[in-house]
């Protein structure tokens, strides 16, 4: 048997396994729920031959680090995260659906499919007598919805001890492959003006409104489209009553760039921007949050290594760039060798209509089975 078709004979079990996933739900500011969900990966991993270690987080949920194998040349590390964005109680209105080759529900897609198939790739391999190409690490995080603050130098430790990194977050809509991603930045920016009577002495004060009109306008000067770089003030608050100079504003801002050097130039002009009324006092803080997944040499040969098997296994999938970022742009900025959107193919992800393509993850499930396994 092939192992495509190895994996599609799986899929009774994966979907099985998926719904026992779903059905626990994990969002990020929940840490007991998240708890849950790593207690039932701690004993499912365990009970497939894993050696698992918990490491305990005070403000997130607990984190685990399983590996396989030993031996070989090729250390594989295969990111995944079992947060999602949904709260508590949204599978009472957004139940759990298997229809029409769809499995419908909250965090099928993103991204609790792509931890089972990161599980039954080895499943897969081991039940077809396949040797490994070497050690096999799986990282399972709980806060990458919220940016990853708490798993970041975890993610960044294990990566810098593999030789590359498999990231099963979902494929894009359309079930393309995410060879590269923007660099991610969030700032947030106060400003300290001068309050004054609006109709008595208007001149006495320091409008923060005004101020911040002007910061925005500057923010949003600094999109390059050409190069892919968009800075976006999407935030913003200011003001008490109408007949008062404004005292106090601040905002939030949404930077994406396809490059570091485009990030750093981003940042870099924020932080240096001065005020056009000197009175009014601004801070800034944030900064570039995800570097950018840009598409090395180190990304393009694990690439076309991929391209090979999925000739072999005839499966035809087209690679892009995506402006979401992920924990892959961590573990590329160090220079290891990163694919992402290997885990799912569907549609939804953080909304409503969320579900995963089953036969289209199925092809996946084989093609991160052949990434691991001696052909």
């Amino acid at each position: 048997m092939n192992l495509k078709a190895a994996a599609h004979a799986q899929k009774d079990a994966y979907l099985a396994s998926l719904k026992e996933l779903v059905r626990l739900e994990s969002p990020t500011s929940v840490k007991s729920a998240n708890d849950k969900v790593a207690d039932y990966l701690q004993t499912f991993l365990a009970q497939e031959g894993w050696q698992v270690e918990r490491v305990s987080k005070a403000e997130v949920g607990d984190q685990l680090i399983a590996r396989y194998g030993a031996d070989g040349q090729v250390r594989t590390l295969i990111l995944c995260h079992f947060d999602t964005v949904w709260p508590l109680g949204t599978l009472e209105k957004m139940p759990l659906l298997e229809e029409d080759g769809k499995l419908k529900g909250p965090g099928t897609m993103d991204m609790k499919a792509g931890i089972m198939t990161a599980i039954y790739a080895l499943k897969v391999a081991k039940a077809q007598g396949k040797t490994l190409k070497g050690p096999v690490t799986l990282l399972l995080t709980s806060d990458e919805e919220k940016g990853s603050d708490h798993s970041r130098l975890l993610i960044e430790q294990e990566a810098k001890a593999h030789d590359r990194v498999l990231v099963l977050e979902p494929g894009r809509d359309d079930g393309a492959l995410k060879i590269a991603r923007k660099g991610i930045g969030g700032f947030w920016v106060d400003f300290k003006g001068i309050s004054a009577h609006a109709g008595n002495n208007p001149k006495d004060g320091a409008s923060a409104l005004r101020e911040l009109a002007h910061f925005l306008l500057f923010a949003e000067s600094l999109t390059d489209y050409d190069k892919g770089t968009t800075v976006n003030v999407t935030v913003a608050q200011a003001g008490t009553v109408s007949n008062v100079i404004c005292e106090e504003a601040n905002c939030e801002i949404d930077m994406r760039a396809e490059t570091l050097a485009e990030a750093e130039r981003v940042e870099k002009a924020i932080f240096a921007y001065q005020p056009k009324d000197s009175r009014v006092k601004i801070m800034v803080e944030g900064g570039i949050n995800r570097p950018p997944m840009e598409f090395t040499e180190q990304n393009k040969a694990l690439f076309a290594e991929l391209e090979n098997y999925m000739k072999a296994l005839d499966i035809s999938l087209e690679a892009v760039m995506v402006g979401g970022g992920s924990d892959g742009n961590f573990t590329s900025a160090l220079g290891v060798a990163t694919i992402d959107g290997l885990g799912s193919a569907g549609a939804g992800a953080h909304a409503r209509h969320e579900h995963i393509r089953i036969e289209e993850t199925l092809d996946r499930l084989a093609l991160v089975t052949a990434l691991v396994s001696e052909l």
